[in-house]
């Protein structure tokens, strides 16, 4: 893995530093591990230094993956990108993760959420959004029973609906207003109560045990002999 620091002075000055990582890419489009990226340069992905956004792209040396990913992070929602778009076997060339709790009114505990924003997902102008419930795994969410959602939008529509978290965020509020929801919930929530309460009586009875004094054994009076 190769290391460096890149800075972008676009609008706004912002400072990112970017931790490169170099896949060598085989003449038929292979890497040492058998994954296919196409034709082409070798791959880099470029990682934020919090590790929530990746920038993955095609170039012939550290400096030019560098100046790719640097651009293609200034890049502005609806922007086009600069060059042709290149093959890297059916990765997204800008993802982006992010993490809250949600929690509707029925809910006891919230749902750790992870939102995963692709840009140009399968071509310009065709964003990405993932929905993952992480904790619990696989929790229901109102807009999907199994704890995966994908979804396809613009970008112009996902900055006008504020972003990705404030856009899921609205859509799970949204749909969690439904009376399917809430009575599905509702059901959820008392099913956790009775469990809690079977589980606190075998406790209990459990305790009663263990504190119950042991029986001595009963004295056998021996037989007579014939």
């Amino acid at each position: 893995m190769n290391g460096g620091t890149s800075k972008k002075s676009a609008d706004g000055g912002i400072a990112s530093t970017l931790s490169l990582q170099r896949i060598r890419v085989k003449a038929d489009g292979y890497d040492h591990t058998g994954a296919y990226w196409g034709a082409g340069p070798d791959v880099f992905i470029a990682t934020t230094r919090d590790r929530a956004t990746e920038i993955t792209v095609r170039a012939k040396s550290i400096a030019d993956a560098r100046e790719k990913a640097t651009a293609e992070l200034a890049r502005k929602p609806g922007e086009a990108r600069t060059g042709p778009r290149e093959p890297i076997g059916g990765a997204s060339s800008n993802k982006t993760r992010y993490e809250f709790d949600w929690r509707d009114l029925v809910m006891i505990k919230p749902v750790r959420v992870r939102v995963t924003h692709s840009r140009d997902y399968l071509g310009q102008g065709q964003d990405h959004i993932e929905v993952e419930s992480l904790v619990p795994k696989k929790a229901p969410l109102p807009i999907t029973d199994t704890g995966y959602r994908s979804h396809f939008l613009s970008p112009l529509d996902l900055v006008n609906d504020g972003g990705p978290v404030t856009f899921v965020t609205a859509w799970l509020d949204r749909e969690a207003k439904s009376r399917d929801w809430q009575k599905r919930q509702t059901a959820r929530s008392q099913g956790d109560l009775f469990q809690w309460a079977d589980a606190q009586s075998e406790v209990s009875s459990r305790k009663r045990q263990l504190s119950a004094p042991a029986r001595k054994p009963a004295r056998r009076r021996p037989q007579p002999k014939p």
